[in-house]
């Protein structure tokens, strides 16, 4: 029997709903099925975990009250436009944790732990994770990696009924789509990126070769290179854990504006280098007479 890597999936701003990964999800388990050795069973599920993180719910009602509210007053232009950057801003405004209110933020990170916990029992709660987040998601998972690093720095024990999986010490890939995060980081002198690779992996999977893909469209305004965010980002480059990858994702009608910030999703030149490198993955961590047959 293999073992199993973990994956999860987060989204950014925009109207998601639950299914929102599902087209990159199908598109993955295709190539991985197309490239994974024909000894292997062919339940693309056996080998690979790939979970949803989906929040959106947690502020859509209020991005819609808020709306309706203003629109009923207010004929505004560019309607469509406007709806957009009130779920951009309005999205990372109120995940915007503060010194006296921070219930967003928390709801979100809770809801990101359950995934973690879901995929934990499914793929082993020592299974190597892979995490695909998406815009404001990317944020998001810097946040929940950095606030767990930080976690077991002040206790470095296991939390009770935590695993490595749960606790991001088995992290083992990154793809970043799309990331404002150097817009975010302008709220700090110094924005020192969270622990990577999960500190657990290398003397669980000796093999494996951690990867941080940071892929960027020149013609998504909202997406920005991480390496010169801060000196911690530049070390990770340094080191080659880190990497910026410019890519030219949408169709004619979005790959030359800012639609093309939804890109991203089934564009082949971001799935198909993710899928190449979990399956690189797979291949670490399940030696060839390990493979079911």
């Amino acid at each position: 029997m293999s073992r199993r890597v973990a994956v999860a999936i987060i989204h950014g701003v925009g109207d998601q709903g639950p299914e929102f990964a599902q087209a990159m999800s199908e598109k993955l388990k295709a190539q991985l099925n197309s490239i994974i050795p024909d000894q292997v069973a062919a339940n693309i599920e056996d080998h690979f975990c790939i979970k949803p993180i989906f929040w959106a719910s947690i502020l859509d009602k209020k991005e819609r009250r808020l709306w309706q509210t203003i629109n009923a007053d207010e004929d505004l232009n560019f309607d469509s436009l406007r709806r957009f950057m009130l779920s951009f801003v309005g999205d990372a405004v109120a995940y915007q944790p503060s010194q006296t209110r921070h219930q967003v933020y928390a709801q979100i990170h809770e809801r990101y732990q359950m995934v973690l916990q879901d995929l934990a029992i499914q793929a082993g709660g020592e299974a190597p994770l892979c995490i695909i987040a998406h815009s404001l998601g990317t944020i998001i998972t810097n946040n929940f990696f950095f606030d767990l690093g930080r976690a077991l720095a002040e206790n470095p024990q296991q939390p009770p009924g935590r695993t490595p999986l749960e606790s991001g010490q088995t992290l083992a890939l990154v793809y970043t789509l799309g990331s404002p995060l150097a817009l975010w980081s302008l709220r700090y002198d110094n924005y020192v990126p969270p622990p990577f690779p999960g500190p657990m992996l290398a003397d669980l999977y000796p093999n494996v070769r951690p990867q941080w893909v940071n892929f960027y469209d020149k013609d998504d305004i909202i997406g920005y290179p991480m390496r010169s965010i801060s000196p911690g980002y530049a070390e990770l480059a340094r080191q080659g854990l880190l990497e910026d990858r410019q890519v030219n994702v949408g169709g004619l009608l979005s790959s030359w504006n800012i639609l093309s910030h939804f890109g991203y999703w089934t564009d082949p030149d971001v799935v198909d280098p993710i899928a190449n490198s979990l399956f690189e993955l797979w291949q670490a961590i399940n030696p060839p007479d390990n493979y079911s047959i």
